[in-house]
């Protein structure tokens, strides 16, 4: 009877950050799908104002944020965390590689097979052109692997792990995912619409990635007793 009593709150606390999980999921996605009518403004935005320093920056943070680099940065924090036998961090960092990895995974696969030109291919003649078209096969070409935004969702899917942990720093880090994404329309390679659907991707697979596996074993016990 005390450890129901006791795991009440626990419970209500579950419940609330499931809704506004939900409720944030619902909002990202119409963002997302209003995101398509900006597009063209966007593109545009960023021809008017293209600015030598900036584009510059913007390829150092696309070089430095797309998977391979991820997993790098991921590897020595991961290194680090260990020999200072710090184990909560390094249960947070290799979380935050695999929702990489499995957010990497998804966006790539639909990047590979949609088949959207990217807004700098001047020799498309559609935006929208799946695996084959005008006599091409497009998988490899990469010209036409835009959407969405890989580099949006193997970001954001790494650095929301700490968001989701409650970290302190997390809401600071997640701004480098926002930053890669950025780094990505203004480079002209992805869509505003691109990038916005690799982040929802990224960020609702590191919430999954988390709550699943992530989460301290204090947690997961209280979980179970609750449900008991």
């Amino acid at each position: 009877m005390e450890n129901r009593q006791i795991s009440q709150p626990g419970r209500r606390s579950k419940t609330v950050s499931s809704l506004l999980f939900f409720v944030l999921l619902i909002g990202g996605i119409v963002l997302c799908v209003s995101s398509f009518f900006l597009d063209g403004t966007v593109i545009e935005w960023v021809r008017v104002h293209e600015n030598i320093p900036l584009k510059e920056f913007a390829r150092f943070l696309s070089a430095c944020g797309d998977w391979p680099g991820l997993m790098v940065s991921g590897g020595i924090g991961l290194a680090i965390a260990l020999l200072l036998r710090k184990r909560e961090l390094a249960n947070l960092i290799v979380c935050m590689m695999i929702s990489s990895t499995i957010a990497g995974a998804l966006v790539n696969t639909v990047r590979l097979t949609s088949g959207r030109a990217r807004p700098n291919n001047t020799r498309a003649v559609h935006e929208w052109n799946g695996l084959w078209q005008d006599h091409q096969f497009l998988l490899f070409n990469n010209n036409y692997h835009s959407f969405p935004s890989g580099h949006a969702g193997a970001a954001s899917a790494f650095f929301a792990v700490p968001v989701f942990a409650r970290r302190t720093y997390g809401r600071w880090t997640f701004l480098i995912a926002l930053a890669i994404a950025w780094s990505r329309v203004y480079l002209n390679v992805h869509h505003l619409s691109d990038v916005l659907f690799g982040i929802l991707v990224g960020t609702v697979t590191a919430y999954i990635v988390w709550k699943k596996i992530g989460s301290p074993p204090n947690k997961r016990t209280e979980a179970r007793i609750s449900d008991s």
